[in-house]
């Protein structure tokens, strides 16, 4: 398996059967016996009531449901990216930012959620962006910021503090001129909001405690007189104290704002990690920015999406059982590559770009297949996967009454029986009591629970199928259901669609079929007054039903 392959998943067709699931999970159990670790049995869909009695019966866990397998941003982006955290200082994210290598880091808060993302660019625009100089930016006198933030930044020594955590704006100022320069230059009515850069002026620094300023910051590491340090406590101003000179702490002051309050541009591309990348790929190639982040639906951050991942293989791999036209598969099939095929129905699959391996055969089951696979390979059948396999021959060959029946179902199903320690009589018994779906189930679920769609001849339909012991249920259900099919039918812009329903025990099938009137006309068999169809000896969807529908639409085509 290819190294960036993170999972291969085995699944079969939709609105799946017995068959389709005993048949997938087995092989994925054969396929990781062969060394294929990250593989998996996939249910595309609800699990049919039959399907999980038959898991239950021989104490396996039944495939996990998906209704999709696109390609979604938690399953390409990187998890395991550096992050900053808010309330740290600029300059300690900026230091972050060039340790990391990164074009550009996540800021996140203390609960995980999505902030922004801090690169050189938002750096270099704020440094150039002359219309802050008044405010708050990088090249400007005030600075959002704690008395904490600042010491971190000036590695200084808190002499005195109060209110450290507060953030707040500061009007900073430089204390290099004479006393009454300086008295002049401070403004009377922000005393709460001045930080007051100071070497060692003692003179100074006694009219700023006087004035209640809110900080004072010693440069040069010098001592501070008692007096001084007893008139900040008095007045409650925070005193710090740093061996930096007064050039290198206003420098050190602009990097003293929280991350997340130095704002992070104009751009808010942001991913949530179930969208599909197939619908935001085009939007991701030309962006300018090479990392995107990526948020769950609850706005925490979750990752990131490079570009160049983007244009990279998908992660996973598909194994089609049971069959392998793209339209009957699960959604999402076309974005993932097939590696390797299993079925025993006609071939109307997609085409390739590498070679696969194909197991094909004309035989009632796909657990007929992979029954046989297992036997050639030399790997050992627990009794409870051949039970599934045994449920999957029963099912699908209606216990070897199906006209598709092969002498290789007979002889599967004989060894199964063996392996098993179940008879496939009894089995099929047991499957047959599990509740009735056009008794229990809605008219949409009837329909949907094994219908396959076909391209034929210029034709869009719908094959539907259920086995059912009691034909009246069909008769007196008919309106519903027909308006079920008349809705899959204008959904999908079907040009027919039909419903079969079996009958194992008696080996015949009733048929509803609404649509194409040129096609309904051409049908070889009788119907009641309701215009539902008898079909004596009809068992078989894939043998007996679907070549005379093909037949009469080539008719159509070429009259």
């Amino acid at each position: 398996m290819e190294e960036n392959v993170k999972k291969i998943f085995v699944t079969g067709h939709r609105n799946p059967d017995i068959d389709t699931l005993a048949s997938s999970y087995a092989l994925a159990e054969l396929r990781r016996r062969q060394g294929a670790a990250n593989i998996q049995s996939v249910c595309p869909g609800i699990l049919p009531e039959r399907a999980k009695f038959l898991f239950q019966r021989f104490h396996l866990k039944p495939p996990e449901s998906r209704s999709d397998v696109y390609l979604r941003f938690s399953d390409i982006m990187e998890t395991d990216v550096p992050t900053i955290t808010a309330g740290t200082p600029l300059l300690s994210a900026v230091r972050l930012l060039n340790q990391s290598g990164a074009s550009r880091l996540p800021v996140i808060d203390r609960e995980g959620k999505f902030l922004g993302m801090l690169s050189p660019m938002n750096l270099l625009s704020r440094l150039l962006d002359v219309n802050i100089d008044a405010g708050t930016g990088l090249a400007g006198r005030v600075i959002h910021s704690s008395i904490n933030l600042i010491k971190q930044v000036i590695e200084g020594e808190a002499l005195t503090e109060f209110e450290p955590e507060k953030k707040q704006d500061f009007q900073v100022y430089v204390a290099a001129m004479s006393m009454s320069s300086f008295t002049s230059h401070i403004p009377a009515d922000e005393h709460d909001r001045i930080a007051l850069i100071s070497g060692d002026r003692p003179d100074i620094h006694l009219v700023a405690l006087q004035q209640k300023i809110r900080l004072l910051i010693v440069t040069g590491e010098k001592n501070i007189e008692p007096l001084i340090l007893k008139e900040a406590k008095n007045q409650k101003v925070s005193i710090l104290r740093t061996a930096f000179d007064s050039a290198a702490v206003i420098r050190r002051l602009k990097f003293s704002v929280p991350v997340e309050d130095f704002g992070f541009g104009s751009d808010h591309f942001v991913l949530n990690l179930r969208d599909r990348v197939h619908g935001i790929k085009s939007r991701i190639l030309s962006h300018p920015e090479d990392v995107i982040p990526v948020t769950d639906p609850a706005g925490k951050f979750a990752g990131v999406v490079r570009k160049k991942t983007i244009s990279d293989p998908p992660p996973y791999r598909m194994i089609l059982v049971d069959h392998n036209e793209p339209e009957q598969s699960i959604p999402g099939i076309e974005e993932i590559p097939v590696i390797e095929v299993v079925d025993h129905h006609r071939i109307g699959m997609m085409h390739t770009a590498m070679p696969i391996k194909f197991t094909g055969d004309v035989v009632g089951s796909t657990c007929t297949l992979v029954a046989r696979m297992f036997k050639s390979s030399g790997e050992s059948l627990t009794p409870e996967l051949a039970g599934v396999l045994l449920g999957g021959i029963v099912s699908d060959t209606l216990n070897l009454k199906s006209p598709t029946t092969a002498e290789q179902d007979k002889l599967m199903l004989e060894w199964l029986e063996k392996v098993s320690s179940v008879k496939a009589d009894t089995l099929m018994e047991e499957l047959s009591r599990i509740n009735s779906p056009l008794a229990a189930s809605r008219p949409m679920d009837v329909i949907e629970s094994d219908r396959k769609s076909y391209a034929e001849s210029d034709f869009l339909f719908s094959l539907s199928q259920v086995e059912e012991t009691k034909f009246e249920l069909l008769h007196t259900r008919r309106e519903a259901l027909a308006e079920a099919m008349k809705e899959i039918m204008k959904r999908e812009n079907l040009h027919f669609i039909a419903l079969l329903v079996t009958d194992a025990v008696r080996e015949n099938s009733e048929l509803l079929i609404l649509g194409s009137e040129a096609v309904i006309r051409s049908l070889p068999w009788h119907a009641l007054p309701d215009g539902i169809f008898l079909l004596p000896g009809i068992l078989s969807r894939k043998k007996q039903l679907l070549p005379q529908i093909l037949a009469i639409l080539a008719d159509l085509k070429h009259p």
